[in-house]
């Protein structure tokens, strides 16, 4: 067994009480993908470590990277401590789901160093938003190559029309401008808000947004637009999204529940 004692960049996915005091921490890192860390000790109230022990802290961590099995975190450094995510239920909610779905789209040890970036960013997008619904939907729709999602939401796959009203096709993986409506009568018949903002969302990167407002029937066709996308292109359905769409139905009760008969929920 090979072992390593570096400093590494780090996201905590998840983390899961071990015995008394220790505790098993999921970590994305930056330099070394996915791993799952033993922590001693760390649940102690007079440990410094303990900052480390919830979920979405990011920062610097110093520890033992081993090539089978558990590594080891021994210090922490420059942590972030996400605030609203452990305090506001919504906030939370979206934060969860974000790590379930960037820990579903990868395995153990494989690094990814957009992903990691796209993960940072979308957790200090959500300490900051007051629409996480948005920070979620542009990682969900950047995070569909990782599924190996063949899509194209930028532009028509036809003629590369990126102007003008646009609907998705299955058929096609893509995009479709209203020259080639007639090629798929049976495309999504999205509305011409929800494709623009499905296409602007798809290419747009979180340090670019400056302020965001949108209306929440616009959130809402959003929202059921990606979901199709997941369930023709992915199928993985988290516990952790049923629980938004449960938060959802509570603040719009004229939604019907969306239903899913494919897979098996995990997470």
């Amino acid at each position: 067994m090979t072992h390593y004692y570096q400093t590494f960049e780090g996201v905590v996915l998840s983390t899961r009480p071990y015995k008394e005091k220790d505790m098993l921490i999921k970590i994305f890192t930056k330099e070394y993908g996915k791993r799952m860390f033993f922590a001693r000790n760390v649940r102690s109230p007079k440990n410094p470590l303990k900052l480390m022990s919830f979920p979405f802290v990011r920062g610097t961590f110093i520890g033992h990277i081993n090539a089978d099995g558990l590594s080891f975190v021994n210090e922490a450094d420059a942590l972030t401590f996400p605030k609203r995510a452990q305090t506001g239920i919504l906030v939370n909610a979206y934060a969860t789901y974000l790590c379930h779905l960037t820990d579903a789209s990868m395995e153990d040890q494989q690094v990814d160093e957009r992903l990691f970036q796209l993960l940072y960013d979308a957790l200090e997008q959500l300490e900051q938003t007051e629409f996480p619904a948005i920070i979620a939907n542009i990682f969900e729709l950047q995070l569909l190559p990782k599924f190996g999602a063949p899509v194209t939401l930028s532009s028509c796959v036809i003629c590369g029309a990126d102007k003008g009203p646009l609907d998705f096709s299955v058929y096609y993986h893509g995009m479709l401008c209203s020259r080639h409506f007639e090629k798929d009568p049976r495309r999504l018949h999205w509305s011409a808000r929800t494709a623009a903002m499905i296409q602007r969302l798809s290419r747009v990167h979180y340090h670019q947004i400056q302020s965001i407002r949108v209306q929440p029937a616009t959130i809402l066709g959003i929202r059921q637009a990606i979901d199709d996308l997941y369930e023709e292109y992915v199928g993985l359905h988290l516990k952790s999204k049923s629980f938004i769409d449960q938060l959802l139905a509570f603040d719009h009760p004229l939604i019907p529940p969306r239903t899913h008969d494919r897979t098996t929920e995990k997470n």
